[in-house]
Order: structure tokens, then sequence, then C-alpha cells
């Protein structure tokens, strides 16, 4: 994005912390890539895991598993007010672009890969346009952030106090491992009924949640966010593992537990805030590092994107054989290899303020959809 003077720093910023956490939500969706989305909470983990296994898992599920989907929706938020801002208050340029990036995740979530927030993030961003939260004072953004978050916990909640249900049977596993490897029709089907889903999840949980993390956002993005995040670093440590140690204790650290747990939802917030405090004291150390990751933030669409074109096309068309097979040692290491290649590719190939493929799209159609609400509006 093209940044106002008073604004460069704090987009420099973003764009830094947008680049780790692109990257890094590899290593949460590898297993939804390597494994049918509806089974990848549970992919490769089993009673018989070795006790090493089993506290590699403990600790993805307590630092990383959920904090960087909690940290993109932070960082979306924060953006959404810079725009707002570079746009000099343009409402009809910044419904375009939620628009041009709804339809964009909706592609993506269609034809590609059912696990796709980009046309959450679009939703969510679009009913706070609707409520013009932009033009709300810091202090109603704050209080309905509490309350949205309040909201967002309900019905997690709920089903966490009711009796779980059955554990997905091998052989349903079987049918959607042959589903996702089978014929494309048969996937682009399954995966537009799993848009219906999103659609319910956005109603009753994520509308919420992820509106009330971007609030929060934009709150903080209009306050002295990195004093406030200093001040309290020591009381979101507490909650955060508090809040993520306890499920386990509870279960006894079972190696599989995929219930959406509403203290995990806590922890994995005040994780993603601890990220960007711990982010913003350590990156200036290492300012060729924090220039190669502001650059990925700036094709942050594009890496997205292409990560999981990438890892489709490799577990359901090159290697089928491969699908829902390997361990997670096996997928966390070629998530990692995807996450090098990456870098490398942006440090060759990726030029100060050039527009990648996906960034190209976007803008584009950002601009015709711009100019068809203009059009009718006069």
């Amino acid at each position: 994005m093209d940044a106002l003077p008073q604004t460069t720093p704090r987009v420099h910023q973003m764009d830094a912390l947008r680049g780790v956490a692109v990257l890094m939500i590899l290593l949460v969706n590898i297993f939804a890539f390597g494994y049918p989305l509806e089974v990848s909470e549970q992919a490769g983990l089993s009673d018989s895991m070795s006790l090493l296994s089993q506290l590699q898992h403990q600790l993805y599920e307590l630092l990383i598993h959920g904090k960087l989907i909690s940290l993109l929706t932070l960082l979306f938020g924060a953006s959404l007010y810079l725009l707002w801002q570079q746009s000099h208050g343009s409402e009809t340029k910044l419904k375009a672009r939620m628009s041009a990036l709804l339809l964009i995740g909706f592609c993506h979530c269609v034809f590609v890969w059912s696990g796709d927030v980009l046309l959450m993030y679009a939703a969510v961003a679009s009913g706070l346009l609707w409520q013009r939260v932009q033009h709300w004072t810091p202090e109603h953004q704050l209080r309905y952030a509490k309350h949205y978050l309040t909201a967002g916990l309900v019905l997690p909640t709920l089903v966490w106090l009711l009796p779980s249900g059955q554990a997905e049977e091998p052989a349903d596993t079987a049918k959607l491992i042959a589903l996702y490897t089978g014929p494309y029709s048969d996937q682009v089907w399954h995966q537009l009924k799993y848009v219906g889903l999103v659609a319910l999840d956005l109603l009753f949980i994520s509308y919420w949640w992820f509106g009330g993390m971007m609030l929060l956002a934009i709150w903080a993005i209009q306050s002295d966010w990195q004093q406030l995040l200093k001040n309290h670093f020591v009381t979101l440590l507490l909650i955060a593992f508090g809040c993520g140690l306890l499920p386990m204790l509870w279960t006894g650290f079972a190696a599989a537990d995929p219930t959406l747990h509403p203290l995990h939802m806590i922890s994995d917030l005040c994780f993603a805030l601890i990220y960007i405090r711990l982010f913003i004291f350590v990156m200036p150390l290492f300012p060729t590092f924090l220039e190669l990751l502001r650059r990925c933030g700036r094709c942050s669409l594009s890496l997205y994107l292409w990560q999981s074109v990438t890892m489709v096309l490799l577990f359901r068309w090159v290697y089928p054989e491969l699908f829902g097979l390997l361990d997670r040692a096996s997928l966390t290491t070629i998530a990692f290899i995807l996450i090098t290649l990456q870098l490398l590719c942006v440090h060759y190939f990726y030029k100060a303020g050039q527009l990648w493929w996906f960034e190209q799209l976007y803008r584009w159609l950002s601009l015709k959809l711009e100019r068809r609400a203009q059009d009718t509006a006069a």
C-alpha cells in the first residue's frame, strides 16, 4: 500500500509483522494441506506417539496453534484503519477493497482450499464498515471490542460444557482422503458446501471474535499501543500461559483435543499480543532481516495464496499417495522448506514498490468495483 508520510513507520512495522505471520502460518496450515481439513487437527496424532513427540505437540499447541491466525487478524484490523487513513476517508474505496478480497477469498475457498481465511476476513471487515466503526470514538471502539470478544466466546463455551461427540472414524477419514484426491469436480462441490459451514461459523462465532480483535487493533493503532504492550506484558504472559495450560491439565495432556476451547481462544489472543511486543523489541537488532520481512509483508497476499496452491498441487495431484499419511515431523519439515523458498524468492525477485501477482489482481478488482460503485452512485 502507498503510505501517507505520517503513517510510514507504522506501515513498515505492520508490513514486517504481516510478513512474519503469513510465512509462519504455514506451520499451522500444513496439517490441513497434508490431511483432509476436517481431520487436520488430529493429523499424525496417536496414543502410541513417543514422549518426545507428545511434548513437541503440546509445545506446538501452547505456542503456535491459533496464535498466528490471531496475529494476522490483529494486523488485518490495524491495516483496515491505516487504509481508511490513506484513502482520505473514502468509504467507497475501502468497501471496494473488501469486496475484491471477498471475491478472491471465495474463489480460493471453493476452487483451491477450503481452509481459506480471506473470505472470513473480508466478510467481517465488510460488516464492521457497514457499522461505520471507523467513525466511532476510540473509547467506543474499545468498549465494543470487549463486547464482541465476549460474544465470540459464548458458543465455544457452551460446546465445551456439552458432552463431546464421537471421534472421526478411520473409515470416514479414508472417504475424505479419496474425495480430496479424486475428481476435481467432487472436490469443488465439497468445498462449495464448506462455504455454508463458514457462513454459520461467521454468524455465531467468527464475526464476533474476529471482529472484536479487529476493533481492538483499530483502537490500539490510534493509541500508544507499543507502550500499552510494554506496560501489560507480564499480565499478558500470565493470562496466555494460564489459559493455555489449564485445558491441557484438564485433559491430562491428551495428544488430540479438537474442541474449540474458550480458554485456548483467550490464550491465542494474548500470545499474539506478546509476539507483537517481542517482535518490536528484537527485530530492530537485525535490520537486514527486518527489511526482508517487510518486503514479505508487502506481497503477503501472493505468498499466502501460493502456499495453498503449491501444497494442494503437491499433496492432491503430484503425490496423492502421501495425502493423509505423513507424520507431523515430515509435514513440518515441508513447511520450513517452503518458508525458506518463499524468503529466497522475495529476497531475489521482489522490487521495492512492486505489486506481485495477486496484489495486482486485488488492486485491479478493487479499482473496477470502486468505479462501478461511483458510476452507480452518479
